[in-house]
């Protein structure tokens, strides 16, 4: 039986990635696609995430546009993009999708509570979910589970202390995080081992016809924003793919149960995931956080996606 999801994202390279493996995915029924601002400007994610459907050919998934803005704080914008290939440039010669005129939030609470999704996806800020509780906190007790690509254990990867999608909404994502539904949190560096080989580019391209030029495409974009720091992976990490991979084959993580926070109030920390793996706080846990995956099987299963998607 497959596991009904939406996938909430903001394409952005690795989100169309996820949501080619999700359109792809043996154990997945993708439902719905929600977007919001975050990698780029909300109207250029809603595209992206429309084009990308297109390629799936995947016409009966409805895909919308959502939040242009943080709850509180103002926009960040992405530092480093590729603006020659793939999708951070705009590409109006690419077919999309129409929008489904809902906004995101209003998507996310339809398909919720009709019952047509079990699970959330989201690899991007967590706005439009939060919107979605605030509107109707009911539908927090009729998620079985949401699969959250953000955050970090340790470090982050846009300011020392926080990770790039909890940082560009904080404030949604503390909502997310006190809102009761079951989480798993798949932090940066929980997930890092991950990269984007020669190999897997090789493989990927290997797939026959426009899925896999496709993909591939947006692996060697992504690998062209690298830049490696002192305690960086040795490749590009995969990033948002895992959040769906790990979705519909839980067993790929590692995960301890714990307590996460988000700071909100810190000068020098806003917007960190606070990890209490120890629940030292006396606080109960609220989230299954990845400390490892198996990084062999997580990389057949992008594979294996993909070539289904190819050939269906």
């Amino acid at each position: 039986m497959t596991l009904p999801i939406l996938l909430d994202c903001d394409p952005g390279n690795d989100d169309a990635l996820g949501i080619l493996v999700a359109a792809g995915h043996a154990n997945i029924a993708l439902k719905a696609v929600t977007t919001g601002a975050g990698h780029l400007a909300g109207d250029r994610t809603a595209r992206n995430g429309a084009i990308t459907l297109a390629a799936a050919n995947r016409p009966d998934v409805p895909v919308a546009k959502g939040a242009m803005l943080p709850l509180v704080r103002e926009r960040l914008i992405a530092g480093i993009l590729d603006l020659d290939t793939a999708l951070d440039p705009e590409r109006p010669e690419l077919p999309a999708r129409e929008l489904d005129p809902r906004h995101s939030a209003e998507l996310i609470v339809d398909m919720v509570s009709s019952g047509a999704v079990s699970t959330v996806v989201t690899t991007g800020p967590l706005t439009n979910l939060a919107l979605a509780l605030r509107r109707a906190p009911d539908i927090a007790a009729k998620i079985d589970r949401v699969v959250i690509l953000g955050g970090s254990l340790g470090l982050g990867n846009k300011t020392a202390a926080a990770e790039w999608n909890i940082l560009c909404d904080p404030e949604a994502a503390s909502i997310v995080f006190g809102a009761g539904a079951p989480i798993t949190l798949i932090p940066v560096d929980g997930s890092a081992d991950v990269g984007i080989s020669p190999e897997l580019i090789a493989r990927t391209e290997a797939i026959s016809g426009p899925i896999g030029q496709f993909a591939a495409e947006l692996l060697r974009s992504l690998v062209t924003t690298f830049r490696p720091g002192v305690f960086s992976p040795a490749f590009m990490p995969l990033n948002d793919p895992i959040a769906t991979l790990v979705a519909g084959d839980p067993s790929l993580a590692r995960t301890v149960p714990a307590r996460v926070d988000i700071e909100l109030a810190g000068k020098h920390t806003y917007g960190r995931s606070v990890v209490d793996v120890a629940l030292r706080n006396g606080l109960p846990a609220n989230a299954d956080v990845v400390l490892g995956l198996d990084a062999t099987r997580v990389e057949q299963a992008f594979i294996d996606a993909l070539t289904r998607l190819a050939h269906s």
